[in-house]
């Protein structure tokens, strides 16, 4: 085993602020580690033309070790390692082959960079794109990874994958114009159809059908027993996207849940789509992705035993939520991008019972704060 570092992407976004990785990002790297494999093979046919086929031990037992998360968001330190140690009778082919490793590393980085600076990969290259299926596919809209980050001298690369340079990977393949991503969705399902394990969803991707699987039938079965009442649910898997960024499959479905009519994630989605002018004449439209920022924090911190708010748009385009228990009332109103709120509790029937105070909801801390105002007062 090599005690040298292989690779230090730097990983930014949100999610690795607290230098840390979800564990869904694993699985990103699981498929770089094939890629790096096949890319060294590659190499070793194209510098050895008189062989046919790596030599026995070539990649066998070759794998990327994780040795520790350095600050900077997240930097993972990858070792290339073997689970035969180093002083046994490894075969001497199997040594050299670490030459070309890093080889394989540095073409991955180029092809990367090939992309980012509005370049085509080229024709021996395009054999590895479909690796990026899996590379990048985890990543949310405000993340990416810098594979080429010096990670002595602190640098940052060309060599930068985002969603978007995923899909122009994916696309520049040869007869290719398609790509997969990461979905999730708030759907109606109105038809099933179990002979032939199969049923729709209806969503603002259009109706898309698809594959019924026994460990989601009961709840597609409560979704569409319950589709005229408007019940939804959220989807979560992986879609198929054409080259206009349109959804024209679901490969897999990871899970379906069934949504409370008051699904705070639900109802900032459907504020998102109010157009400019939306209230006779006025009102701002809302940041879709501000208001999901917002969604994935009250998810995170909310009290879940309290009951959910009433959510509205205001016109300087940002939420006000509402909480109503007979006559007495909590208004929060929520600034979408410093995430300072005003909340206010008052009794209908009692001038002199009222709470006013401000609250910044960007720490668990000061959630807590405020579910207790809500527990104590409603």
């Amino acid at each position: 085993m090599y005690n040298e570092i292989f690779l230090a992407p730097r990983l930014s976004g949100s999610r690795f602020e607290d230098h840390t990785l979800p564990v869904s990002i694993l699985e990103d790297f699981t498929a770089l580690e094939e890629l790096i494999i096949e890319v060294a093979k590659g190499i070793y046919i194209k510098e050895n033309p008189n062989r046919r086929r790596v030599p026995k031990g070539f990649s066998e037992s070759i794998y990327l070790k994780l040795t520790g998360i350095e600050e900077g968001s997240s930097i993972p330190k990858l070792i290339i390692a073997s689970v035969v140690a180093m002083n046994s009778a490894l075969p001497i082919d199997n040594l050299d082959s670490f030459t070309y490793f890093e080889k394989a590393k540095d073409k991955i980085i180029s092809i990367i960079k090939t992309v980012n600076i509005g370049e085509v990969v080229n024709d021996e290259d395009q054999k590895y794109l479909s690796y990026f299926n899996k590379i990048g596919k985890n990543l949310l809209d405000d993340e990416f990874i810098d594979f080429g980050y010096d990670i002595e001298t602190n640098s940052s690369s060309n060599a930068v994958l985002n969603k978007n340079t995923r899909k122009k990977l994916l696309l520049s393949r040869e007869q290719k114009v398609e790509y997969s991503d990461k979905i999730k969705l708030f759907a109606l399902i109105p038809t099933i159809n179990q002979n032939e394990n199969k049923f729709s969803i209806d969503s603002d991707e259009g109706i898309i059908e698809c594959e019924l699987k026994d460990e989601i039938l009961s709840t597609v079965l409560i979704a569409v027993t319950e589709y005229k009442s408007k019940t939804f649910i959220s989807l979560k898997g992986t879609g198929i996207y054409n080259w206009n960024d349109k959804l024209v499959r679901i490969e897999d479905i990871e899970s379906i849940d069934i949504l409370d009519n008051c699904d705070v994630s639900l109802r900032l989605n459907e504020l998102s789509k109010l157009k400019s002018n939306w209230y006779n004449g006025e009102g701002r439209t809302l940041n879709k992705s501000k208001l999901s920022n917002f969604g994935n924090i009250f998810n995170s911190y909310y009290n879940s035993k309290l009951p959910l708010p009433a959510i509205f748009p205001t016109l300087e385009g940002n939420i006000q939520l509402e909480w109503k228990n007979g006559n007495k009332n909590i208004v929060l109103d929520i600034n979408i991008d410093s995430l300072e709120s005003n909340f206010f509790y008052y009794d209908d029937f009692n001038d002199n019972d009222e709470i006013e105070q401000t609250i910044i909801l960007s720490s668990q801390e000061n959630w807590s704060i405020l579910n207790s105002l809500i527990e104590e007062n409603i």
